[in-house]
């Protein structure tokens, strides 16, 4: 939808990097900026920085980069329209009517399936809700049983939990009577299509209904849990998997939990809705749900934004541990720092709670944490006692836990550990683990990415590498980052800095396209009296653009202050002598253009069909050759 230019620039404004990549990543201050472990890319070390000064991130890992907008566009996979409502929503911006009914083509095109997949399950959340807390059946049955559990009206309001009722398609009736498409519902799996007709009935019936939101709030699936029980009913019924729902990639409880596990630094991970809920309840608010399934990477990757911290709290029965169990391996192979709360037996975290209250619970967990390898030794060992095949089988599955840890210190420390809790020479199991490690090191495909990207795209490869490290490329780099950070630097009376550079460069061809097309926008609005900065051309539709010009104002390695401070070492840094640099810049672009000139003469040359044709190419050979030393010598003939 359209979004008048007096908005957009309202909105970006109003934006504050440092609180919207909050949001979703647990940043630490790193001298004036802040750094994370990339949300975009598995990493253990931060190479992801947010720079409050220049309002942009950027990935030093996986080159990912961007302002606000682009983050939230990135980390939800939206559009850019979209996100700018998101963060127009965030920061209390209204968006005029009068801006929504002017759609231009373009706009209508990026109205998607998505869009109203989103629009039918915020529909559904709230008349689920409505139905809970405003009809007859909802209150005497779905809010009856709630109030049973313990969850009190501000717990409903904040996870928007919902009640189903018993008709067949009441749902239906009411979403088609709003003007939902029937086969959105379909998608957005709130409905089923009827075998016999071409109708629709509800999906969730005499339900109560838990909506799954995603990391920024917007619901995306449901799970529901009846209340009478059927032999061919199952307890647990879930949305099915959609394109907006993939229940390996989402915790529940996260949004509402994000902030809490920010301030904690550490999340409780439990197995079930309602344990999410009561623990949430009770006070104890930096906990997420697996949704009953056995914890993944994605969902590991999710926690990390916020914290590297982890404490398991599951059953204290079989099935419960068995699922502690599963999720260790894949949280040690994530590098996140992991404990373990084993419960007493046949409770779950809903159960003690409601018999012992938070306190009891907070005690409990207090006095009970462990660490992986203590539970998991525990667990191991209770049905080997003296048979020694069991038990060292025991100890080969704690060694091949431990090896998963990336972090070679944390490694050996564990290892000390588990030396003294089974009576064996650190050196042994040491060596069991490097034997772990060499048979799946020779499992994995050798550079299989690598070999597949050569034998379809060799020359695309190849093209690429080459230019990332060709001294051209470097060149117009170097020129386009002084353009876009010294724009408006005064370097005369009436000169200012990014005036000199384009006169400078003018007739000049960049080999890259995209440091083209930004050098071609710079000097049309500098031509019409316009001086556009970085944060003009992050407002560009275009994504390479915007990739480009973070991928320029960024740089990876900045110079310590220790070097002035406590060493007395003077380091003339690059920008203080910009008329140097810049002119530097300038005459390598010209040497490289000249030397271009050269060949397509030389060429030309040999081609000649008769002396006069010779004779001109040649004068113009040595006139191109005598600007080409000039250069150099201008230059130190430090040329490469």
């Amino acid at each position: 939808m359209y979004i008048s230019r007096d908005i957009v620039d309202k909105i970006y404004q109003s934006l504050d990097i440092v609180e919207v990549v909050s949001d979703y990543v647990n940043l630490q201050k790193s001298g004036k900026d802040y750094k994370a472990c990339c949300p975009f890319h598995n990493e253990r070390t931060p190479s992801f920085f947010v720079s409050p000064a220049k309002g942009i991130f950027k990935c030093f890992g996986c080159g990912k980069g961007g302002d606000a907008v682009t983050f939230v566009m990135e980390i939800e996979g939206i559009s850019y329209g979209e996100a700018l409502r998101q963060l127009a929503q965030k920061y209390k911006i209204e968006i005029p009517e009068s801006d929504n009914k002017k759609p231009s083509d373009d706009d209508i095109q990026k109205q998607n399936e998505i869009d109203a997949l989103y629009i039918a399950m915020q529909f559904a959340k709230n008349f689920y809700y409505e139905q809970l807390l405003y009809t007859d059946e909802g209150k005497a049955i779905g809010l009856s049983y709630l109030k049973e559990r313990g969850f009190n009206e501000q717990t409903i309001k904040t996870f928007e939990l919902g009640y189903a009722n018993s008709d067949w398609d009441t749902f239906y009736r009411t979403a088609i009577k709003k003007g939902y498409n029937p086969e959105i519902l379909e998608k957005a799996g709130l409905v089923q299509k009827k075998e016999t007709k071409n109708d629709y009935y509800d999906r969730f019936r005499e339900r109560i209904m838990f909506p799954i939101h995603n990391i920024s709030g917007k619901v995306i699936a449901f799970g529901a849990r009846a209340l009478k029980t059927h032999k061919d009913t199952p307890k647990y019924l879930n949305s099915p998997e959609t394109a907006l729902y993939h229940k390996s990639k989402v915790l529940y409880g996260l949004f509402q939990a994000k902030k809490s596990i920010l301030q904690k630094d550490e999340c409780l991970l439990v197995e079930g809705y309602a344990d999410a809920i009561s623990l949430h309840q009770a006070g104890i608010s930096n906990v997420v749900a697996s949704l009953g399934t056995s914890l993944t990477h994605e969902q590991v990757r999710l926690i990390r934004r916020f914290t590297h911290n982890v404490c398991i709290l599951y059953d204290g029965d079989e099935a419960g541990l068995n699922a502690a169990l599963r999720g260790v391996d894949i949280l040690l192979e994530e590098g996140l720092s992991l404990k373990v709360v084993w419960l007493p037996q046949n409770e779950d975290p809903d159960s003690f709670l409601q018999k012992y209250g938070t306190n009891a619970m907070l005690t409990y967990i207090q006095e009970n944490t462990q660490d992986f390898i203590k539970f998991k030794t525990k667990y191991l060992l209770k049905n080997a006692e003296d048979d020694p095949f069991k038990r060292g089988e025991a100890i080969r599955q704690v060694v091949s836990s431990i090896v998963k840890i990336p972090d070679i210190i944390q490694r050996n420390v564990f290892f000390k550990e588990c030396s003294l809790l089974f009576g064996i020479e650190e050196d042994v199991l040491i060596r069991e683990g490097n034997k772990i490690l060499n048979k799946e090191l020779k499992q994995k495909p050798d550079q299989e990415a690598l070999s597949e990207l050569l034998q379809n795209n060799p020359d695309d490869f190849l093209d690429q590498k080459a230019n990332a490290f060709s001294s051209v490329y470097h060149q117009e780099y170097e020129a386009m980052r002084l353009l876009l950070c010294y724009a408006d630097y005064p370097i005369s009376q009436d000169t200012i800095f990014g005036q000199y550079l384009l006169k400078e460069l003018q007739g000049l061809q960049f080999e890259n396209p995209i440091f083209q097309e930004i050098f071609e926008i710079f000097a049309r609005n500098l031509n019409e009296g316009r001086l556009l900065s970085h944060h003009d051309f992050m407002k560009m539709e275009s994504r390479e653009i915007r990739q480009a010009v973070i991928d320029l104002i960024t740089e990876k390695y900045k110079l310590s202050p220790n070097w002035e401070e406590k060493a007395g070492i003077i380091v003339e840094k690059k920008d203080e002598k910009l008329n140097r640099v810049a002119y530097e810049a300038i005459m390598r672009m010209k040497w490289k253009a000249v030397q271009r000139m050269i060949k397509e003469n030389q060429k030309k040359l040999e081609k000649a069909n008769n002396e006069e044709e010779q004779d001109h190419f040649l004068q113009i050979h040595i006139q191109l050759k005598s600007i080409e030393q000039e250069i150099a010598k201008a230059l130190g003939n430090v040329l490469r």
